[in-house]
């Protein structure tokens, strides 16, 4: 007799069966025994020999164990760090995005440079290298779990539902997001995920900052933005500005430290003279000097009388 102690116990059959199923991965101590006979019969009474023995039985990983691991292991809301992210793969091949709007086996959750690893607790003091370089060991979500038998996505809302590789990471470097994970994990079926077995589902939220490039062209897109104005003064900015180049330098300097008012009133009363021109101004100064000259005649004649 093999005597398996813990949970399994005394149990036989389909009880022995799901028990182990139960406890997953597990060590158990095995007590080994042999016994003499009676009549044909295993006497029990007749121990002839005893031996206790380590025995491991790689089990399956109890459904509600993920469930509990999505709840207690995996944080609520996690913040993506900019390095991180402007060191990923240009091209999206990368471990990454592995997980992200794709399924994968959920052993893989936690793996070096994944953007999933950071969803777990234990990132915040376990090492990371971009692109899995380094080969970090991988974080699971769950101890003991049996490699194949589950599977997991995270899927992001928004601009970055439903793509992938660059195109998604193209998404992601473009600015400042939050954007809605929801995590699912899937039984299998024939050794390949069961998208239609849900075994455990939690919505999150993944904080992508603005990178530096990003920000740099946003800021420059809003300075070469056209300031709002009407089509007329647009065009009356341009005129005055073509009159004001065309002027002396003197003249310019003269114009700029007038007042508003003061232009406006030499506006006005440019507008009321006449644009007589340099012959009519000639004229008026011969006119002037005829006029002196015979008023100065009058005057000498006068005193003479």
């Amino acid at each position: 007799q093999v005597a398996l102690d813990g949970a399994a116990t005394g149990k036989t059959g389909l009880d022995l069966i799901n028990a182990l199923k139960d406890a997953g991965t597990h060590t158990y101590t095995a007590t080994v025994k042999v016994f003499g006979n009676k009549d044909g019969k295993a006497d029990e009474s007749n121990v002839v020999a005893t031996r206790q023995v380590k025995v491991t039985i790689n089990g399956i990983t109890a459904a509600t164990d993920v469930y509990n691991a999505l709840a207690e292991n995996i944080k609520a809301k996690t913040q993506v760090p900019a390095a991180y992210l402007e060191n990923a793969n240009a091209d999206g091949s990368g471990p990454f995005l592995a997980g992200v709007n794709g399924v994968i086996p959920f052993e893989a959750f936690g793996g070096d440079g994944m953007l999933t690893r950071l969803l777990l607790k234990a990132s915040d003091k376990a090492p990371w290298s971009d692109n899995g370089a380094a080969m970090n060991p991988a974080l699971l979500a769950l101890e003991s779990l049996t490699k194949g038998q589950y599977f997991y996505q995270v899927a992001l809302d928004g601009e970055a539902a439903g793509k992938t590789g660059k195109d998604l990471l193209d998404v992601l470097k473009s600015g400042s997001h939050v954007f809605k994970a929801t995590v699912k994990v899937y039984g299998n079926k024939d050794g390949k995920a069961d998208l239609m077995n849900i075994i455990a589902q939690r919505e999150v939220y993944v904080e992508v900052p603005q990178l530096k490039e990003a920000a740099i062209m946003q800021q420059n897109h809003q300075m070469m933005a056209p300031m709002k104005t009407s089509q007329g003064q647009m065009q009356g900015y341009t005129s005055m500005q073509a009159h004001q180049s065309s002027m002396p330098m003197a003249s310019q300097a003269a114009l700029a430290t007038k007042k508003p008012a003061a232009m406006m009133q030499d506006k006005m009363m440019k507008q009321d003279l006449p644009n007589t021109g340099v012959e009519s101004s000639t004229a008026l100064s011969l006119l002037g000097m005829s006029l002196s000259a015979l008023a100065g005649y009058g005057l000498r004649k006068k005193s003479k009388k």
